[in-house]
């Protein structure tokens, strides 16, 4: 057995000795190289986080996978620094003086023409009580001089996010040169407060935008003005928010290409549609969600042949009214749909939804994914999607439905189970199903049956979820 003197841990070659049969050390560099440019793409990453004084609401976080890499060990340093474009995404919340300082360490280590995806959000606003005047708040001035950072750059933006509680004057802020944006793919702005200023802003900011050849997705909130110069025939993705029915009907004739449409709509406007007004078709829709009182407005001038996912959120008084307006939606579209979800906000949908099911089930037959609140649940809802017997042939009910999720299921204990067992037993089992119960006691469901049997299901192989939310 050879002594190893203390300096020769130092030794690279005893080192390399060290580390080679690490499994991790036999990943090829190709791979890791992948690895690592997967890594940046995920919000989820850890945040770094600063420790600020008490006065401030929150510690600043940035989403630095890149530079976390860099820790890890040598080799995993000397990938990280050879990979431009692990640098070129930013994301920033809570802005303040260390966001600047890693910002400055990032675009020095993204090089010259690595696209730039930057998102930056301001998740608190500013203290009135320890700030009066809103613009000496650390979190302004930190925006501000990260603005400053990003302008010169903006040639090489693919993605611009931003989410903000106060926007800064126009005044301080660095002007962008006219049809600098030409890499721009994707823009979302998002201003929770507004002061006198921030249409300034806000317009300069969407001017530069729209000139973008480039520009496919666009997302913006309250900003009716923005849309009259909107590139409209550029765009597959479109979220518009706080916007009368109206102004959303009076641009979608103008996006042919759309593939995915998301609108909210929280208030209703006085102006009605002509109703022989003929139809507007979005011949590659794929996705859409409807979320807010006037949404069978826009169901009932829209087709979509295309569509494969359809998400509607209710806040009407009365539930689901608008099954008439869903159905022939989907007669008129003669669309297929995988994917389905129907949310609300009020109990006493029940009725509605075993209607919708019933009338527009033909529209249903290749569901894969349904997701039904808690609102619309119960046992003659949930006996939609058991098999049953007709005329002595078994019928199993969406045959392809593999993703079943209820939420805050109150349905009678055993007949989740027996639903789920039943249709395993039929062949058509559901390999995702989630279930979501918040009554009971701490330690418990509340549904002993189901858990039971749900609990014997997964270790036959199915791939099922139980998920406990315990009272608040």
């Amino acid at each position: 057995m050879h002594l190893i003197s203390p300096y020769a841990k130092f030794s690279p070659a005893i080192r390399d000795v060290i580390n080679n049969p690490c499994p991790v050390s036999t990943i090829p560099i190709e791979l890791l190289q992948e690895i690592f440019a997967f890594s940046v793409t995920k919000r989820s990453a850890p945040r770094i986080r600063v420790s600020v004084s008490r006065d401030e609401l929150e510690p600043p976080g940035f989403l630095a996978t890149a530079l976390i890499l860099t820790w890890v060990c040598s080799q995993w340093r000397q990938i990280s620094l050879s990979m431009p474009e692990l640098w070129g995404t930013m994301t920033i919340y809570n802005p303040k003086k260390p966001c600047v300082e890693l910002t400055k360490v990032y675009l020095s280590r993204s090089g010259n023409v690595t696209p730039l995806n930057l998102h930056l959000r301001q998740e608190a606003r500013p203290d009135n009580r320890t700030y009066p005047n809103p613009e000496t708040c650390p979190e302004h001035r930190a925006t501000v001089e990260i603005f400053k950072l990003w302008v010169p750059q903006a040639h090489r933006w693919r993605s611009i996010s931003l989410e903000l509680s106060y926007t800064p004057p126009s005044y301080e802020l660095p002007k962008i040169p006219a049809n600098v944006l030409c890499s721009l793919q994707k823009a979302d702005l998002r201003f929770r407060e507004k002061p006198r200023h921030s249409d300034i802003v806000i317009g300069a900011l969407w001017e530069n935008i729209f000139q973008s050849p480039l520009l496919r997705t666009a997302y913006w909130f309250d900003l009716p003005h923005a849309l009259l110069s909107a590139p409209f025939s550029q765009l597959s993705e479109f979220k518009l928010s706080h916007s009368a029915a109206d102004e959303v009907l009076s641009v979608l004739s103008s996006c042919p290409h759309l593939k995915r449409l998301d609108v909210i709509i929280p208030f209703e406007s006085g102006v009605h549609q002509i109703p022989s007004e003929s139809d507007i078709i979005l011949p590659f829709l794929e996705c859409l969600y409807l979320r807010g009182r006037e949404h069978p407005r826009i169901l009932g001038r829209l087709s979509a042949p295309a569509l494969r996912e359809l998400r509607v959120t209710d806040t009407c008084e009365t539930p689901f009214a608008e099954v008439d307006s869903l159905e022939r939606f989907l007669h008129r579209s003669c669309c297929t749909l995988k994917a389905l979800r129907l949310m609300r906000g009020r109990r006493g949908g029940e009725n509605a939804v075993f209607e919708y099911f019933t009338r527009a089930s033909r529209h249903l037959a290749s569901l894969e994914d349904l997701d039904l609140d808690w609102s619309m649940l119960s046992e003659r809802v949930i006996s939609l999607f058991s098999p049953g017997t007709i005329n002595n042939v078994l019928s199993v009910p969406f045959p392809h439905l593999i993703d079943l999720e209820l939420c805050d299921c109150v349905a009678e204990d055993g007949m989740i189970s027996s639903m789920v067992e039943s249709r395993a037993a039929a062949g058509s089992p559901l390999w995702a199903f989630v279930c979501t119960a918040a009554y009971g006691p701490s330690n418990s469901t509340g549904y002993s049956k189901d858990e039971a049997a749900l609990q014997r299901l997964m270790q036959d192989g199915l791939h099922l979820c139980w998920c406990q939310l315990h009272e608040i």
